[in-house]
């Protein structure tokens, strides 16, 4: 972590020293270094230069830098340089999640698309894979109503047959949804796609893990995402950070314990 250029030792833990020591030196170090930091990387730069706070008094002032823009909310704990949001372009997905939610009026279910974050993708896929995650019991009606309404499905593909798999127009994957997932509707929010495309990557070999972490490097680095809700799912999901990632990745400043 880059060491500012001067350096201010509170003897006592002044609050108007606090807020300007973290808006001149502590929070322009951090956005210098990476475009995502968490509260905790703002509590080891103070300690770093022994500036001592009181812990209420550092969130309460973070808050307000946020409601001022001077930073932006990456959620819970998190923060970033990042002003606007990605916008997840649900469209290529509208028509399945669509007939699916009028075929099946009683089932929860989420659906999402690679092509929905193709802007970040430079052309890694030649085409386009949709997913359906919907409770067990109902992968087979689901698999069974789409094959006969003209879709290339595919249930629950895995060994063999994942190895076989290859895209084609209209390709739909169904699979069993994570209890822990964060949908709230038919479509997947953005966290969850990156976390179970990272899984597809894997299972089906949509494209190399490098290449995923390059896209993910892309999407996040330029368009703010929601790191704590995404960390947090990763994790539920049993999905280690540094694998998500990658060690070397530029989203987060050196350190940080993503990197482990």
């Amino acid at each position: 972590m880059s060491t500012p250029e001067r350096r201010i030792s509170l003897k006592s833990p002044n609050p108007h020293e606090l807020k300007a020591y973290l808006r001149d030196i502590c929070l322009p170090a951090l956005l210098r270094e990476a475009p995502y930091f968490s509260i905790k990387d703002i509590k080891s730069f103070l300690g770093s230069q022994a500036v001592p706070f009181n812990e209420r008094t550092l969130v309460r002032y973070l808050h307000e830098f946020v409601a001022s823009s001077h930073i932006h909310n990456a959620g819970r704990g998190w923060y970033s340089s990042l002003e606007m949001p990605f916008e997840l372009d649900s469209s290529t997905v509208q028509e399945l999640a669509g007939e699916l939610a009028k075929a099946f009026p009683l089932v929860g279910f989420s659906c999402w698309s690679t092509a929905e974050i193709q802007g970040a993708m430079h052309h890694l896929l030649g085409k386009f894979v949709s997913f359906v995650m919907v409770e067990g019991d109902s992968m087979e009606p689901f698999y069974e109503h789409l094959r006969d309404s003209g879709w290339d499905a595919h249930i629950n593909p895995r060994g063999k047959e994942a190895a076989r798999f290859s895209p084609r127009e209209h390709s739909v994957v169904i699979r069993k949804a994570s209890a822990k997932s964060r949908a709230r509707g038919p479509i997947a929010p953005i966290e969850n796609l990156l976390v179970e495309l990272y899984f597809e990557t894997r299972v089906l070999g949509l494209m190399a893990v490098d290449d995923y972490r390059t896209m993910l490097s892309s999407l996040a680095g330029t368009r703010r995402i929601n790191m704590a809700s995404l960390l947090t799912y990763a994790t539920e999901r049993k999905l280690e950070p540094g694998a998500l990632f990658g060690k070397d990745s530029q989203l987060f400043p050196p350190n940080n314990f993503r990197r482990k």
